[in-house]
């Protein structure tokens, strides 16, 4: 009698096979949806970033203060000035204009993404530091800079976050020097 090679799986190597299956798919779904997930991160923060740096560099655009006589006293309150509208960053001629704007070309970079500014004068302390100074600041002669009246100098803080619970908010700080 002649026997017939048979070819085929038995029960048993199906159930094996649907056994490892089942083990592997979903480590495999749990890897590639951690993947997706720190891709999608990377790009916020990469978005993050350029949003925060774009507001920087428009800030340093722009005059220390409107006030420019000698001697330098500069502005008492930070903010807007006479003729200048929050609603309207084109308005804007120095670096403290930027604060609690409402402009949505500055607050709304992006679907998705808010932006501020913060902007306040500081002195370098004794312990190498920056320390805020109390308002009104006249710029003295520059010596040692460890008071208010000697430096003038103004620390510029852009903040940027996103809207939702994606991952993807950054503070980029920025020292500028008065006249």
């Amino acid at each position: 009698m002649r026997r017939l090679n048979q070819h085929g799986v038995n029960l048993i190597e199906l159930v094996a096979v649907l056994v490892v299956a089942g083990i592997a798919i979903p480590a495999l779904m749990t890897m590639w949806a951690n993947i997706s997930w720190r891709s999608v991160g990377s790009e916020n923060v990469a978005d993050t970033t350029s949003y925060a740096r774009a507001l920087m560099e428009e800030i340093k655009s722009k005059k220390f203060d409107q006030k420019t006589t000698l001697p330098w006293t500069f502005s008492a309150s930070l903010g807007i000035d006479t003729g200048e509208n929050k609603a309207d960053s084109l308005t804007f001629n120095d670096v403290d204009d930027y604060i609690n704007t409402t402009d949505l070309n500055i607050t709304v970079p992006a679907p998705g993404y808010i932006r501020s500014a913060s902007v306040e004068y500081v002195n370098l302390s004794t312990t190498n530091g920056w320390q805020a100074c109390g308002l009104p600041v006249t710029c003295g002669a520059v010596s040692f800079c460890t008071g208010c009246s000697e430096c003038c100098y103004k620390r510029i803080t852009v903040n940027v976050k996103r809207t939702d619970r994606m991952p993807g908010e950054l503070n980029l700080t920025a020292i500028v020097a008065g006249n």
